[in-house]
């Protein structure tokens, strides 16, 4: 290694690595890949494979089986457990190949505090689309309810000898539908701004990042007089998904259930692990979606797009965008649904 190269990586705050695949050996670790991992002996790849939190190890030996194969691998991010505590690390492989044999080697990073950020900013997150679409719901419904109710004193007093009865009762009319069209024109926007942005996915377990995004719905369901539960197959599942985006699916098909669902019905969000997928549901015993607008309902303009029970807006831009953002994810997804029994969306994405 040349004496410039190798002061570098010395004085690095990074972790480099070489491994020698013919001798099967480290040929080189730096200091701070000595510190990170706290080795005292000669590391061995049992050694540092069984510091990898076992729910990681799957998956980091099937990404290094990937590099060794000669295929190109980004980075790989796992959790490295060093007695009680738990660290995160993002790790750039690479095989290369010189005259003195074939090396496995690269460089990883301390993403710990990181993902510490990145957790606290994705709660937030979560936390803003749930209060959004609950104060979405809260505020529509009795705008809803006075907009449909001026209508009809609109209707009663439309031969009153008193004009000023009229002319309020079409104002009432008027203002109410002003405000539901300024909620909707805000939760458009909400949805859009997350839309709009590259996509970037991370491995995460969608378990936690789904709880923590219906996490106020459950809190509200007093409020919402509706129930809602959640049910998975296993205790984490791990999935390569733009979180945000993803959840924002996640919102809208909840959001939507909330609409479509009247007082006292129920609300499930289930995950189920397969073979090959995952599979993430949305049910409701709610009014159901019309035989007319199941063909149509994931196209881009359509007429599928209704008030909710209580007068709540169609909030988002609809079904095209969550279909878009799903097939970025390289995922599809599909529904069920009969008039007067509810829906269910389904969404599959590869492991």
């Amino acid at each position: 290694m040349p004496n410039t190269l190798y002061s570098l990586t010395e004085a690095s705050d990074q972790l480099y690595f070489s491994y020698h695949l013919e001798e099967n050996r480290f040929s080189y670790l730096n200091p701070a890949f000595i510190d990170f991992f706290d080795l005292d002996v000669e590391p061995t790849v049992p050694l540092l494979l069984a510091m990898v939190h076992p729910e990681d190890q799957k998956y980091v030996i099937s990404q290094c089986e990937a590099c060794l194969s000669g295929n190109t691998v980004g980075s790989v991010e796992c959790r490295v457990v060093r007695g009680e505590s738990q660290r995160y690390i993002r790790v750039f492989p690479y095989l290369i190949t010189e005259a003195a044999g074939r090396f496995f080697m690269g460089c990883a990073e301390d993403i710990t505090t990181y993902k510490s950020q990145l957790n606290v900013i994705s709660k937030h997150n979560a936390k803003k689309n749930s209060i959004l679409s609950i104060i979405a719901h809260d505020l529509a419904a009795p705008l809803g309810l006075i907009r449909n109710l001026s209508t009809l004193l609109g209707r009663e007093v439309s031969h009153a000898e008193n004009a000023k009865v009229r002319e309020y009762a079409e104002l009432v009319n008027k203002f109410s539908l002003r405000c539901i069209k300024l909620i909707k024109d805000f939760m458009d926007h909400e949805f859009l701004e997350s839309a709009g942005v590259k996509l970037v996915k991370k491995r995460i377990d969608l378990i936690k990042m789904i709880k923590i995004q219906t996490e106020d719905y459950l809190n509200h369901q007093a409020e919402l007089n509706k129930q809602i539960h959640f049910t998975s197959s296993r205790s984490h599942v791990y999935v390569a998904v733009d979180e945000d985006k993803f959840l924002q699916v996640i919102n809208n098909l909840v959001s939507n259930a909330l609409k479509f669902t009247p007082e006292g019905g129920t609300i499930t969000i289930g995950i189920e692990e397969q073979e090959q997928h995952i599979l993430i549901t949305v049910a409701d015993d709610g009014i159901g979606i019309p035989q007319r607008y199941h063909a149509t309902l994931f196209e881009k303009f359509n007429d599928a797009r209704r008030t909710g029970l209580q007068g709540e807006p169609s909030t988002g831009l609809g079904m095209s965008i969550i279909k878009t953002i799903v097939e970025w994810h390289d995922g599809t997804i599909w529904f069920d649904s009969e008039e007067g029994k509810g829906s269910v969306f389904y969404i599959q994405l590869p492991k």
